[in-house]
Formats: structure tokens, sequence, C-alpha cells
């Protein structure tokens, strides 16, 4: 519930205060603060700017558009708190444009792969089930990343979540655009680190039918939206429309967003149903790295390790070539994935040979959430090795991290 200290209106401008409490948990880094605009009483005009500020400094933030209805519906920011602290936070909104000053700390596009090799940028793309756009994509759909990480997710039917790996924490893909030259890693540039194959890579949403993982074939229409991006948070969204499922006589339709903040590694997944769950037939999970005999002795003997718990938390750890036409360029390296489902959204847990998996929903369910992580052992600041990697998200509760109260 959002309760706001005293507002103040004049013309199109309106202000208001918020309060932001650690109430719980140990200190923070930049816990996102979400606000819905339809929250804030006689704010009665299109809000087209806003900014917010914390003990006279500007405070970084951005506006989205959520519904893609033309009008912004929330302001986000993320911000430190240390146990138990507070900070009031001064918010203007405006009716008037104004560009913003602030460097951005995230990244993210879309851009076609055209004939004359310009990638022009967009936000948008939809078509039908059994079209094959995935190279007509410049990095086969949309990617976005954070100061510490990088994803990007393929527009085809197997809709995997790629990674890309970096040494420093700083933003890189618009200089390498996941494809990193020889130059640019060989001054320190960060590169792809998964080849996922036919697993379900780092947190890839799959169809379930029983058995294991299946592509998303049977399916009207797909498409990718780029919400937002910057300076604070990407939001990306990926749609399928009439998906076919056996037993069910009526098709459904499944949204997926993708959020990732500034300064964070993991990424949150919301999935919504046009209608509630019949029967459970999603999944995700994280694959078994390096299986092959090839990678385990390319990269010193690095062997696969990992598990999935009944508490939702499946990891792993292990090598493999993350561009197999490249392998002299990007000989195989350490990777961490994991997944975290929160309990009242876990249908099962499995195994089969190429992940550990999360069957995910229940009966009369129409949305949940996961949270999806990697580290690469490249990372000058990260998890050098499997042990360190599972200390770390055997303690990694993502709703934690960005949980604060807002008043």
């Amino acid at each position: 519930m959002l309760a706001l200290l005293p507002a103040m209106a004049t013309g199109q401008e309106y202000k208001a205060n918020v309060d932001v409490k650690n109430g719980k948990g140990s200190e923070k880094k930049d816990a996102p603060v979400v606000l819905r605009l339809s929250d804030f009483k006689n704010l009665d005009f299109v809000v087209r700017s806003a900014s917010v500020a914390c003990d006279g400094q500007t405070v970084a933030c951005q506006l989205d558009d959520m519904d893609n209805d033309g009008r912004k519906d929330e302001l986000c920011f993320v911000c430190d708190l240390k146990k138990g602290e507070q900070k009031t936070f001064e918010l203007t909104f405006s009716g008037k444009s104004q560009a913003s000053t602030v460097t951005s700390r995230v990244y993210a596009d879309m851009q076609l792969d055209d004939k004359k090799k310009k990638h022009p940028y967009i936000t948008s793309l939809e078509a039908p089930g059994d079209s094959y756009l995935y190279n007509d994509f410049y990095h086969h759909g949309v990617a976005f990343e954070s100061e510490k990480t990088a994803y990007r997710i393929y527009f085809d039917e197997r809709q995997n979540i790629d990674l890309y790996g970096k040494k420093f924490y700083r933003l890189e893909l618009h200089d390498t655009g996941f494809y990193t030259t020889a130059d640019q890693q060989a001054s320190g540039y960060g590169n792809d680190v998964l080849w996922a194959g036919q697993s379900v890579g780092c947190g890839t949403l799959k169809l379930w039918d029983g058995n294991g993982p299946q592509n998303w074939k049977n399916v009207a229409t797909r498409g990718q939206r780029l919400i937002a991006s910057g300076p604070v948070r990407n939001v990306a969204e990926v749609i399928d429309r009439g998906v076919s499922i056996d037993g069910i006589p009526e098709p459904y339709n499944v949204r997926t967003i993708y959020t990732q903040y500034a300064g964070h590694r993991d990424v949150r997944v919301d999935v919504s149903l046009d209608r509630s769950l019949e029967k459970s037939f999603l999944c995700t999970g994280v694959q078994k790295i390096g299986l092959s005999e090839e990678a385990f002795n390319a990269n010193g003997g690095i062997k696969q390790e990992g598990f999935v718990k009944e508490d939702g938390l499946a990891a792993s750890w292990g090598a493999d070539y993350p561009e197999m036409g490249k392998k002299e360029q990007f000989p195989p390296e350490p990777v961490g994935l994991a997944v975290r489902v929160p309990k009242d959204y876990i249908s099962s847990v499995k195994t089969d040979d190429l992940n550990y998996l999360i069957v995910l929903g229940k009966s009369g369910q129409q949305t949940l959430h996961y949270f999806i992580s990697f580290c690469a052992a490249k990372e000058t600041e990260g998890c050098h090795n499997a042990k360190e990697w599972f200390e770390y998200v055997k303690k990694w509760n993502p709703e934690e991290e960005v949980s604060v109260t807002i008043r």
C-alpha cells in the first residue's frame, strides 16, 4: 500500500514525498522502488517527465509505459539502504517533456540485421509463429544489460536466454553487440559465455509436456517488445499468442516480462496467462554445463556440478565452448547458473540428461514469477569456482534483496 506524505499540485506540476524504509533483512544495495502513478491522488494531467531527489541530491529515475497505451504508468528508481534505515525522496511530476541528464546504468536494444548492415533500432516485432526471423535480428532478439551481466532472448521457437559475461563491471553491449571481436576481447571486453544447445540454458521459460521441456512450436504468433531501457532498469516483453497445449482445447496467450535493475546481476521473470492454468504446462531450470569430453579436457578438467532443490533453487557450474564456430577465440570458460522459484509456483522438480528442472504453476494460477542469475568466472569481483558460486546462490534471496517498505 502506498501512503503519500502531503502533496502539492501547481498547474501541470505535482510534488510529493515518499518514505522508503529497509524494515527487515540486511543492508540493501540498489533496491528498486517502483511507484504506480495511479496511486497519486489528484495527479490529473498527462505526466511527461519526473525528477527524484534525496537530501538535495538528484536521484536517477525513469518513467515507463508498461501497457503500451502511450501514457506513463510507473516511476522507478533505485536506492541504497542500511539495515533499518529510512530515506525520504522528493518527487516532482511535470506535464512538460524534459530530457534526462543522468548517466544510464543499464542498456538495452533490438536491432534488425538488414541487407545494408545499418542495423536499425526497433522497439517491437511480432510475426506468425511459423516465421523464421532469428537471423533477421542483429543479435537474434532483444538484448539488455546492467553493469554486471548481459542477456539476450532468441526470437524463435527456443526463446533461449543467452548470457554475456564480463571481466569488469561496466556497460559493453553498445560496443560489442554480443559479438566481441578478438581486439575487443584482448582489451578486456566480455563475451558470450554459454552454449545452451537443446537445454533450458539459464532460466529459459519452456513448455512442459509431462516428460521434458519443449520449445514454443505450436504458437499462432510470437513477438518481442522493449518496454523500457534506462537509466535504472530494463524491461523486455515476450508474447506468445495462441499457444496450443495437448489435452487443452482452447489455446493460451502467454506474456513474459523480463526486468533487470542497475547494479543487479539477476533478472526477474514475470509470466501471465490470459486465463487460469488448467494444468502445469510450463517449466524452467538450468542446464548441466560442459558435459562433453572435449570441453572437459579443454578447460583443465573442470567437471559439471549442479542440483535442484524442492524449495525452488536450481544451480549449476561448468564450462563449455560458448561459440562452437569460434573455438580458438572463445575456449570453454567456467560459468555459474541459477534459478530461484518461489514455493507457491512450484509444481514439481525434475532432472534429465541436460537439465535441472522446475515445473511451474498450479491449477487455478494465472500469474507467476521467478528469478534467474549467473556469474562468469572471469569477473574480477565475482565467484571463481563452483564452491563459491553454490555458497552464494544458497544465500541468494532475490525477494528479500529488493524488499522495502514504501510509505
